[in-house]
């Protein structure tokens, strides 16, 4: 893609990215020595997923030089996900004001919604970043 000029972030732009739940992404709410069969994608790891694809997206929207850091996250864990499940997790442009960029973003289990929400980057120059 062409870099866009700073105030011309493309609205709508979408990206997904499809991933799978592994042992690393579990959280077992019966403890750590309960049953396995309890264990589900954490909250955490669902975030982290989905941050990493707002990132993503946007470095599609950066010209040379920058990159983003996030600042806001407000999603929602709204159902489990097991052990080898295959994640799809999409994030939209919605808005851009100055350098601010906000993404609707999503994960689901094939038609299951897993979690849904809001993520917000900031524009940054990486020589800031030191």
């Amino acid at each position: 893609m062409t870099p866009e000029a700073p105030d011309e972030k493309p609205l709508g732009l979408e990206y997904r990215r499809e991933w799978k739940v592994e042992e690393r992404h579990l959280y077992n709410p019966s403890g750590p020595s309960g049953d396995p069969r309890h264990a589900v994608l954490s909250s955490p790891s669902m975030i982290w997923e989905m941050e990493t694809t707002c990132t993503e997206l946007a470095e599609k929207a950066l010209r040379g030089g920058e990159t983003t850091v996030g600042f806001h996250v407000d999603v929602k864990h709204v159902s489990p996900a097991k052990l080898g499940a295959s994640i799809v997790t999409v994030a939209r442009l919605i808005a851009k004001e100055g350098k601010k960029l906000t993404f609707e973003v999503e994960a689901r289990d094939g038609e299951r919604l897993v979690g849904i929400g809001k993520h917000r980057r900031a524009v940054v120059d990486v020589s800031d970043l030191g």
